[in-house]
């Protein structure tokens, strides 16, 4: 069922800002695949003009049932081009054929978007420093495969990577930059998880100027509302490595709770990785979602393909009530079109 409710009618003030390059992960779009069309007018409205997506289907090659072209092309019709995926597929270090052929698939269907950068959004690896220096090489070879089709391969962080790698005195974010070639793996930076993974965003884009390319813009929930992050140093110092994409990333409102389930979950992940029990066993397939507060990605021991994008149950609770739906979306629109504000009203962002 369609719910049109976003439509032109929809009382979001437009903000006008054709000077500033915003960036949305759609993601943070709780119910997107409800209301693609008047989900997409929403963000225009609010000043969005780049669009990272996160339900690109690689067993079926699609996005919310289109083609991915023909999804770009809806998107471009509300002024928003789509230059991003967070999209997993096979990564086996024992299947290097197989997991290559995947990954070839899914940059095709990148390709044919006009996507400039497709992102591993999400990984537990593995916990000695030669399963994990093997999991390395896959990367350069999956980037192999994306420059090929001329496109940057990258992958984003959360709070576990801050964990240090068992007999070193690396992270695994350190490990994963230093163990990886620059011309074949980029990353990029969720500032909200390494600050909560305990490092300062800012000494990390100082530390390696040249590999985070990407960034994604994080707060507890609306972009500057917590005013625990230092948005104005962190968009300073990725302009001045010479850098400017970047997306806002929302997770669902949340009440007191359920972060702290969330919160939970990511340093039990971390503790996990440290411990020595990272290495997941193959996990669902898209389309089946995840809690609310849940980290987009792998669960904890899961791997597997990227969740379709918002609107999809969490696996065993059936159809969700429109309604509720409906209200998700309204809600997390309204939180993307503040984070908006506060962006344009902001003398740092370009």
């Amino acid at each position: 069922m369609v719910l049109l409710l976003f439509s032109a009618s929809l009382s979001l003030p437009a903000l006008e800002s054709p000077k500033k390059r915003l960036g949305i992960a759609t993601y943070s779009v709780k119910g997107l695949e409800s209301d693609i069309e008047g989900s997409f007018g929403a963000l225009a409205d609010a000043g969005y003009k780049t669009v990272e997506i996160s339900n690109y289907n690689a067993g079926s090659g699609t996005i919310a049932g289109y083609k991915p072209a023909d999804y770009a092309a809806v998107a471009k019709k509300y002024g928003l081009e789509i230059i991003s995926s967070h999209a997993r597929a096979k990564f086996d270090v024992r299947d290097m054929e197989g997991t290559l052929a995947a990954w070839g698939k899914l940059f095709d269907d990148h390709k044919s978007m006009g996507c400039n950068y497709v992102v591993f959004p999400m990984n537990m690896w593995s916990p000695t420093v030669e399963a994990l220096k093997a999991e390395c090489d896959l990367m350069n070879r999956i980037g192999e495969e994306a420059n090929k089709r001329g496109i940057k391969f990258g992958y984003h962080n959360h709070s576990f990577e801050f964990a240090t790698v068992a007999g070193t005195d690396q992270t695994f974010e350190d490990f994963l930059i230093t163990n990886t070639d620059p011309s074949k793996v980029f990353f990029q930076m969720d500032v909200y998880w390494v600050t909560v993974g305990g490092k300062d965003p800012v000494a990390y884009l100082k530390k390696y100027p040249e590999r985070f390319k990407v960034l994604h813009i994080k707060d507890d929930y609306v972009i500057g509302e917590s005013g625990t992050i230092d948005f104005k140093a962190i968009f300073e110092q990725f302009y001045l490595n010479g850098y400017e994409d970047w997306f806002v990333e929302m997770e669902a409102k949340m009440t007191p709770e359920q972060k702290a389930q969330s919160m939970a979950m990511m340093e039990m992940m971390k503790q996990r990785m440290s411990q020595g029990g990272g290495n997941a066993q193959p996990g669902p397939q898209a389309g089946q979602g995840q809690a609310a507060g849940t980290p987009r990605g792998n669960a904890p021991g899961q791997s597997g393909q990227a969740r379709q994008g918002g609107g999809q149950p969490p696996q065993g609770f059936g159809q969700r009530d429109p309604k509720a739906i409906a209200e998700q979306l309204q809600t997390s629109l309204e939180g993307i079109r503040q984070s908006a504000e506060f962006l344009l009203k902001s003398d740092f962002v370009k």
